[in-house]
């Protein structure tokens, strides 16, 4: 639990309220945890409780006086925040059970109003050193002149803290309107009409693109993009392996580099196209032509309506 305590106190940005319940001030073990955090309790205010059953303890007006002054307290940590107070509360609890001295907040809160008041009245009784010592040490005593004094300090602080506050506000403010901007043009971006459009827009350059291939162009680089004669066949086959030529294989190179051409060249679109059209024109003029007899004609002849074929 001591681990967790000090770790939440080691943020720079808080305000550590000590709370003591003692009557010598040599010996505080809350301020020694509350001093691995804070070693010069600059960010400490202290604060003593059970005031009104202090007070009684002391015999003499100077041992009260010496008490509320807290000189040990300024020597041993003269940068404390602030402090020390002395607060008292009523020890009733708060509800409807038959236990409860008080049955809403209000009430208590009046309490310690009261409570307040009486700490007050007794400690200046029991001053004897005149009227400057009471207006020193009174604003020490009370749960109101300690919540005075928080609120003041956390004032000062927001209003201290502001002016780095503000650019940083400023420079998240700017980067959220900029990543909701384009949130926004993305989700514009996804609507039917865009999808259409950007569809259509693509459709569109496609097709010119293929007009332009088809018709002769040299934005498409051949040697991405283009084939040789002999690469087109190892990809799609070619006629003279897969059918039955009347011409040799030296007889067929010869045939293809004059009647079809560019077979070495890198073709691509309308070109390529062409040029495998060559390539069908003579390989349907070097067919072997099968040998058909007789009896296959008449019996192809068959019979007519009005005729006998054979």
């Amino acid at each position: 639990a001591e681990k967790l305590v000090v770790a939440k106190m080691r943020v720079p940005d808080y305000i550590i309220l000590c709370v003591e319940d003692t009557a010598d001030w040599k010996h505080g073990a809350t301020r020694e945890v509350v001093m691995k955090a804070d070693p010069d309790l600059s960010r400490t205010v202290i604060v003593n409780t059970k005031l009104d059953t202090k007070v009684p303890q002391f015999g003499s007006p100077s041992d009260v006086e010496e008490f509320l002054k807290a000189s040990i307290v300024s020597r041993l940590a003269p940068h404390k925040l602030g402090g020390p107070f002395f607060t008292s509360v009523p020890s009733g609890r708060v509800g409807g059970a038959d236990d409860c001295l008080f049955t809403t907040d209000d009430e208590f809160v009046h309490a310690c109003a009261d409570n307040e008041e009486a700490d007050r009245g007794t400690v200046k009784d029991r001053l004897k050193s005149g009227p400057a010592t009471s207006r020193a040490l009174l604003p020490r005593v009370g749960l109101s002149r300690l919540r005075g004094f928080l609120e003041r300090r956390v004032d000062e602080c927001y209003r201290r803290n502001v002016a780095k506050i503000v650019p940083l506000l400023q420079a998240e403010h700017a980067a959220a309107s900029k990543r909701l901007a384009a949130a926004e043009q993305d989700l514009e971006a996804l609507s039917m009409d865009r999808l259409k459009a950007s569809a259509d827009a693509f459709c569109d350059g496609f097709c010119a693109a293929l007009k332009e291939a088809i018709h002769g162009s040299v934005v498409a680089p051949p040697s991405s993009f283009g084939e040789t004669l002999g690469q087109e066949n190892l990809a799609a086959g070619s006629f003279h392996d897969r059918c039955a030529m009347a011409v040799s294989e030296r007889g067929w190179e010869r045939l293809v580099g004059s009647d079809v051409g560019n077979k070495d060249h890198r073709l691509y679109g309308g070109s390529q196209y062409h040029r495998a059209l060559r390539e069908f024109a003579l390989a349907t003029r070097c067919l072997r032509l099968p040998t058909i007899t007789e009896d296959e004609v008449a019996n192809a002849a068959g019979v007519g309506d009005t005729h006998d074929g054979v």
